[in-house]
């Protein structure tokens, strides 16, 4: 059993308890081996914070947050610790921000409104990519 700490990151409260309850849906039904703890944020300025705090394995990052856009976020996150798992979420689908996302280190994308095979398929990516322990701050040489 993965003990795995997950960040939701949206502006929208219902989305992050949507996207919660649908992980947990997920992890049951597929019988994943993951042991979710749950940590959100509304605020790109909180994330950083939350990582370096809560030692946050898994993240799901909304691209379109008010003040600090997702893209910018995940190359945060990327920077301070590369073993951290991003899974992109969006709205919108535009190939720019795909193609973004994925060259930057994100590990997944999932369009809005959410679909159960693609997130059940982020966290079986996330699982075969075998979940690292975060102790905190990795920077890339």
């Amino acid at each position: 059993m993965y003990r795995t700490n997950i960040l939701l990151v949206d502006d929208y409260d219902y989305t992050r308890e949507l996207l919660r309850s649908a992980i947990n849906s997920c992890i049951d039904d597929d019988t994943l081996p993951i042991e979710a703890h749950f940590y959100q944020t509304s605020s790109g300025y909180k994330v950083m914070d939350l990582i370096d705090l809560r030692l946050i394995n898994l993240v799901y990052l909304d691209i379109d947050l008010p003040g600090l856009s997702g893209l910018k976020i995940l190359k945060l996150i990327k920077k301070y610790n590369s073993d951290i798992t991003v899974v992109m979420v969006s709205g919108e689908s535009s190939s720019e921000n795909v193609m973004e996302a994925i060259k930057n280190g994100a590990s997944g994308f999932i369009v809005k409104p959410f679909n159960a095979g693609r997130i059940s398929e982020s966290l079986k990516n996330y699982i075969k990519q075998g979940p690292k322990e975060i102790t905190g701050k990795k920077e890339k040489e």
